[in-house]
């Protein structure tokens, strides 16, 4: 082998490390490198009664956003909806669809159950809303995510009981169904580092790797070329 080899082989070696280097921030985010944060996520099973009512094995925590008035604290929506359903509905001027179109699918009365949003065009021009009474099976079946269909995450806190994870789990608050039973899984616990000296560590180790990265790609595109 000729040196003109060699130093190709070496010029091509350089460039090989030298884009790894170039790349490490991609490396450290995929390793979680220098990130002390964790995030502790548990499960608990919520069961329902037939009489409209439902409890956590564990604290209450908020639940899925496509149901208004669901295991959260009352909204200003939810307050509109439980004044709707006492009222019978209300009658307003103005186009259904502005009505209609919200940022959920059910409602939640308690001690009454499920209902749909719905409306009607009277006669006279008005539109009707109200809260449309539907069964229990049919608002979880639309509402739970089965089981099978989570991330990894979520499926491991619901079969082990619990999950920690260095990012936040997506997923979380979802109502999920395994089987005959529902679960909801809930950030209990968040350990955050109490300083920021290993973080800038870690950037200017970054940044120094980086550079090395870019010096050893150009010394071996030199060294190829000679």
């Amino acid at each position: 082998m000729d040196w003109s080899s060699v130093m190709r082989y070496r010029g091509e070696a350089a460039i090989i490390v030298g884009f790894i280097l170039l790349l490490n921030p991609l490396v450290v985010g995929a390793f979680d490198i220098g990130d002390p944060d964790r995030y502790r996520y548990e499960a608990s099973e919520v069961s329902f009664a037939a009489n409209g009512t439902y409890t956590f094995s564990t604290h209450p925590v908020p639940l899925d956003s496509d149901v208004a008035c669901f295991g959260d604290e009352p909204s200003r929506s939810c307050v509109l909806e439980r004044a709707i359903h006492t009222n019978g509905g209300i009658t307003y001027d103005g186009p259904t669809k502005h009505l209609i179109n919200n940022e959920y699918s059910y409602v939640h009365i308690w001690d009454e159950g499920f209902f749909r949003p719905v409306s009607e065009e009277r006669p006279n021009g008005t539109v009707w809303y109200g809260l449309e009474a539907v069964s229990q099976e049919e608002a979880l079946r639309y509402i739970a995510t089965p089981l099978e269909r989570t991330n990894k995450g979520v499926r491991t806190a619901i079969e082990t009981g619990s999950y920690e994870t260095p990012d936040e789990l997506s997923g979380a608050h979802e109502l999920v169904q395994a089987d005959d039973s529902y679960y909801v899984v809930s950030p209990t616990v968040v350990k955050e580092h109490r300083g920021i000296e290993r973080s800038q560590t870690v950037v200017v180790l970054q940044w120094l790797l980086g550079i090395t990265g870019a010096i050893l790609i150009l010394r071996g595109q030199r060294h190829r070329i000679e």
